[in-house]
C-alpha cells in the first residue's frame, strides 16, 4: 500500500513538473531585444506578406521556396520607417556563370550615422555547386558579404553587421554578385540553368536608431526608396484636389517629386483625406491651404496662415513617419512653393544632356553617345576581368538622342580588347546583343590562343532606339577539357578569357531629324515635351482621384526621362488644343471624336471597348461576306502567290513585302482587344505643328491601375511605334508601328546630315530607291550618248 501510494505521488509531481516546465531552448528568443519586428503586409494588390526578421547573426530558412511565414506587425511605426528595402526591381535574378547588378541608393545622414545590418534573402537552383560558388554584395566598395550559395530547397536569410562608416549620407553604390557554377555538367547549355533570386521582401537594411525613418531636409526625399517589390509611391493628399485651379501645380509638382527621388518604378496616388500610414517607399505629401489642411492635420504650423511654408511633419497617428507638407494661406502661396522646390532640379529645356539618369537601377549614369562618339568600357561601368567558365557575360548602356535616325542604314562597333588562352578550341564565339536582339556573332578560329587588340565588332542600328540602350556581350567558351568533363572540371579555377577595360565602343555619324510619331523618343528622352514651347495642353476626360493620378504618373516618367520639368496647361476642352503639343488622359468614352479620329483609333471602340473585355454585337455591324471567307481561308489566287513570293523573299534575302515599297505605307484605324487595359497613342496635330501623346483605357479605374503597372521602368523601356497596347503584366505590350510619319527637324541644315536623311530614308523604301537608280541610270545613258554624239567623227 506504501509503494502505490508513493508511485502515485510520483507520477503526480511529474505531471505538475511537465506542466510547468520552460519551452525548449530558443536562440531567437535568447537574442530578443536585438530582434527586429516584422513590417505589416503592403496593401499594393497581389503582394504576398513580408515573413518575420531573421535573426541579427547567422541565417534562417523558409520551410520551402513560395511558402513565407506570416508577417507579425511591427510594435511601432517607427520601426517600420527604420527599413529600407533594396531591390529596384519586382525580381532579382543573379543567372549564369557570373552576374552583377548595381545600382545606388540614397540616405539621409541620420540614417548613413545609425548602426546598421544588411538582411539580404535568397535562394539558388538546385544545380548551383555550393562549395565553388559564391554570393558577394559590395557596398561603397567595401565587401559586405561573401559566402557560399547553398540554398536550394528554400529562401536562406543572412544577417550581416555593416562596418562604421561604410554607409554615407548621399548616393551609396549597391552590388551583387554571384559566381556560380554547375555541380555535374561543363556545357555551355548547363550554364543557363544556374540562377540564384534575391528576394526584394527579405533584402534591406535595418537601421538600429529611432530617428533613422524621419525626414528633416529637402534632399531627404531622394531617400523614400523602394517598397518589397521595388516601387515607389508617391501619395498626395490634397482636400481641394476637385479644383481646376490646382491641378496644374499638383502636375508640376508630381514631376518635381519624380526627378527628385529618381527611382525607376514610380506612381502616383491622390486622396482627399489621408488614409493608412505611408509603407516604406511611400512618401505621403500634404497639399493645401492651412484652412484646408488643419482638420485633417492637427500639427500644422499656425505661421502656414501668413505665408507658405514646406516642411516635414509626423503622419497623424503615425510617430516617427515622416509627411511632407506644403501649405500656406492660398494657393499662389503653394504654387510658389513648388516652383522653389523644382528649382533645384529643373535642367534648362535647351541644355545639351550628356547623361541619362540611371543610377538607381544601373548603378552609374549612361552617357549620351552623339555623331561619331567613341566611349572606353571603364567610362560605362567595364573593368578589366577575367573568367574561367563556359559562357561570359557583361552588359553595358549607351544614350541615344531623340532625334536618332539611322534604323536602316549604319553600323555601330565595339573595338574589342580581348584574350583567350590555347585551351579554348574553334567553334567559340563572341556574341553582341543590343536590347536582346542578336546584332553580330564573331568566330573564335585559332586553337592556339589569341590577343584581340581593337578588334572591330560591326553592328547594325537597326536595334537602336533613343533613350537607354543595352548592349550585351557574350563570350561561348569550349575546350577540350568540358568535352570530357571529369568528376571536378566544372569547377576548375584556371582562367581561360579576359576581357580588358581599354574596349571602346564607337558610334558613328547618323542623321538627326526627329520623326512624328515616334513613342520611344517620348519614353527615352522625352521628346518633343521637353523642347516644345510651354506650356503643353494637358486634356484631361475628368478631375478625380484616378485620372490625376494616371496623369501625374505619366508626366513624372516623361520628366524623368527628360530631366526636366514639363509645363503643362490642365484643361477640359479638346478645342483648346489645336496647333501645339498636347498630352490627353482619360477613359475612351470621355474622348472627342475628332482626337480619337487625328489618333487613328475606331471611333466604335467608344462603345465596344469595356472593362469586361466584352464587345457586344450592334445593329450597324455588317454581315459576313464571301470576299471575307475567302480572305480567311486563304484561297485567292492572288493573295497566295504574294504571300509565297514574300516567304521566298525574306528566306533568301531578309526582305519583307512591306519593306518593298516605294513610300511609307497608309495607316489604318485601330480598335484596341478586348483584352487591352491600356493604350498609348500618338500622332500629330491636324496642323502638322504640334504633337498628340493619349493615354487611354476602358474606365477610370484601369486608367490609373494600368499606368501605374506600365511604370515600372521593365514596362517602360518598350514603349514604342505610334501605339502601344498593354495587356497587364503576364503579357508582353505590343506595339503598332509607325506607318506614315512627318520629320520634325532638330538641327541647323547641313549636307552632311541631309545626305545621311536620305540615305536612311532610300534604305528603308527600297523600290523608291531601285526607281530613282534605275532612273539615274537611264539619265546617264542619255547624257553619254548625247556627249559622244557631239564629241565623235563622223564617218
Amino acid at each position: 500500500m506504501k509503494r502505490t501510494l508513493m508511485f502515485a505521488l510520483l507520477l503526480a509531481v511529474a505531471g505538475i513538473a511537465s506542466a510547468q516546465s520552460p519551452a525548449p531552448f530558443d536562440m531567437n528568443q535568447e537574442r530578443g531585444p536585438e530582434r527586429l519586428p516584422s513590417a505589416p503586409p503592403v496593401t499594393t494588390p497581389g503582394a504576398r506578406p513580408f515573413p518575420p526578421a531573421p535573426p541579427v547573426s547567422g541565417d534562417a530558412r523558409t520551410p520551402a521556396a513560395g511558402q513565407p511565414t506570416p508577417a507579425r506587425p511591427p510594435s511601432a511605426s517607427s520601426e517600420l520607417a527604420a527599413r529600407r528595402y533594396l531591390v529596384p526591381d519586382r525580381t532579382l535574378q543573379l543567372r549564369g556563370e557570373g552576374e552583377q547588378r548595381s545600382w545606388s541608393i540614397y540616405l539621409t545622414p541620420d540614417q548613413a550615422a545609425a548602426p546598421a545590418k544588411l538582411h539580404v534573402g535568397y535562394q539558388n537552383s538546385i544545380v548551383v555547386a555550393p562549395e565553388t560558388s559564391r554570393l558577394a554584395v559590395v557596398i561603397n566598395d567595401m565587401p559586405i558579404h561573401n559566402d557560399p550559395i547553398s540554398s536550394p530547397e528554400g529562401y536562406r536569410d543572412r544577417v550581416i553587421d555593416i562596418p562604421a562608416g561604410t554607409l554615407k549620407a548621399g548616393s551609396n553604390l549597391i552590388r551583387f554578385r554571384a559566381d556560380q557554377r554547375h555541380r555535374t555538367d561543363c556545357t555551355i547549355e548547363s550554364t543557363f540553368e544556374l540562377w540564384t533570386e534575391i528576394d526584394p521582401q527579405r533584402t534591406f537594411l535595418a537601421f538600429d536608431a529611432p530617428n533613422a525613418g524621419r525626414f528633416s531636409r529637402l534632399d531627404d526625399i531622394r531617400a523614400v526608396g523602394v517598397d518589397n517589390k521595388g516601387n515607389t509611391r508617391f501619395r498626395l493628399i490634397v482636400p481641394a484636389l476637385d479644383q481646376l485651379g490646382a491641378t496644374d501645380v499638383l502636375m508640376r509638382l508630381s514631376q518635381g517629386l519624380a526627378l527628385m527621388s529618381g527611382m525607376p518604378n514610380q506612381s502616383f496616388t491622390f486622396e482627399k483625406t489621408p488614409s493608412a500610414p505611408p509603407q516604406p517607399g511611400e512618401l505621403a505629401i500634404f497639399v493645401g491651404t492651412h484652412d484646408e489642411l488643419k482638420p485633417i492635420l492637427p500639427t500644422l504650423p499656425d505661421s502656414t496662415r501668413n505665408g507658405g511654408a514646406a516642411n516635414f511633419l509626423d503622419y497623424p497617428g503615425a510617430a516617427g513617419v515622416s509627411t511632407f507638407v506644403l501649405s500656406g494661406p492660398g494657393w499662389p502661396a503653394i504654387e510658389g512653393l513648388v516652383n522653389s522646390l523644382i528649382s533645384s532640379t529643373n535642367g534648362a529645356a535647351t541644355q545639351r544632356r550628356e547623361t541619362l539618369a540611371t543610377q538607381s537601377w544601373h548603378g552609374i549614369d549612361t552617357p549620351f553617345l552623339y555623331s561619331n562618339a567613341v566611349a572606353d568600357f571603364t567610362r560605362l561601368g567595364i573593368e578589366s576581368q577575367e573568367f574561367s567558365g563556359r559562357l561570359f557575360r557583361t552588359r553595358f548602356t549607351v544614350g541615344v538622342p531623340s532625334d536618332f535616325y539611322a534604323n536602316a542604314y549604319g553600323e555601330a562597333r565595339i573595338l574589342l580588347d580581348a584574350a583567350y588562352t590555347s585551351e579554348v578550341q574553334p567553334g567559340s564565339h563572341i556574341d553582341v546583343f543590343v536590347n536582346g536582339n542578336i546584332a553580330s556573332t564573331v568566330p573564335i578560329t585559332s586553337d592556339r590562343g589569341g590577343v584581340f587588340r581593337h578588334l572591330p565588332i560591326k553592328m547594325t542600328l537597326r536595334h537602336f532606339r533613343p533613350g537607354v540602350n543595352t548592349i550585351t556581350i557574350e563570350a561561348a567558351l569550349l575546350t577540350p577539357q568540358d568535352a570530357v568533363c571529369a568528376p571536378g572540371m566544372p569547377a576548375d579555377p584556371k582562367a581561360r578569357f579576359a576581357l580588358f577595360g581599354s574596349s571602346q565602343f564607337h558610334m558613328p555619324n547618323f542623321a538627326r531629324i526627329a520623326q512624328v510619331p515616334n513613342l520611344a523618343a517620348t519614353a527615352g528622352t522625352g521628346f518633343p515635351y521637353r523642347t516644345s514651347p510651354p506650356p503643353v495642353s494637358l486634356f484631361l476626360g475628368r478631375i478625380d482621384e484616378q485620372t490625376l493620378a494616371a496623369a501625374a504618373t505619366f508626366l513624372g516618367k516623361m520628366a524623368e526621362a527628360a530631366q526636366y520639368v514639363i509645363p503643362v496647361d490642365v484643361t477640359t476642352s479638346a478645342a483648346r488644343v489645336s496647333g501645339v503639343n498636347a498630352l490627353f488622359v482619360g477613359a475612351i468614352s470621355e474622348f472627342p471624336a475628332n482626337v480619337l479620329a487625328q489618333l487613328k483609333i475606331d471611333q466604335d471602340s467608344r462603345s465596344n471597348w469595356t472593362r469586361s473585355g466584352s464587345s457586344p454585337k450592334t445593329a450597324g455591324d455588317q454581315s459576313l461576306t464571301l470576299q471575307d471567307w475567302q480572305q480567311r481561308s486563304g484561297t485567292n489566287f492572288f493573295a497566295r502567290q504574294f504571300s509565297t513570293i514574300g516567304d521566298w523573299a525574306k528566306e533568301n534575302f531578309d526582305l519583307s513585302l512591306a519593306m518593298l515599297r516605294f513610300a511609307p505605307a497608309t495607316e489604318e484605324f485601330y480598335k484596341p482587344p478586348p483584352t487591352a487595359r491600356l493604350i498609348v497613342a500618338q500622332q500629330s496635330d491636324p496642323t502638322e505643328l504640334g504633337t498628340w501623346t493619349a493615354v487611354i483605357s476602358p474606365d477610370t479605374d484601369l486608367l490609373a491601375e494600368g499606368m501605374r503597372n506600365f511604370s515600372t521602368r521593365t514596362e517602360w523601356d518598350k514603349l514604342k511605334g505610334r501605339i502601344t497596347v498593354y495587356e497587364g503584366a503576364d503579357k508582353e505590350p505590343s506595339e503598332v508601328p509607325v506607318g506614315q510619319f512627318r520629320f520634325s527637324p532638330t538641327q541647323p541644315f547641313s549636307f552632311e546630315n541631309a545626305r545621311l536623311i536620305a540615305a536612311n530614308w532610300l534604305s528603308d523604301n527600297i523600290m523608291s530607291y531601285a526607281l530613282l537608280l534605275g532612273a539615274g541610270s537611264v539619265l546617264l545613258g542619255l547624257a553619254t550618248g548625247g556627249l559622244l554624239s557631239l564629241l565623235g567623227r563622223d564617218k
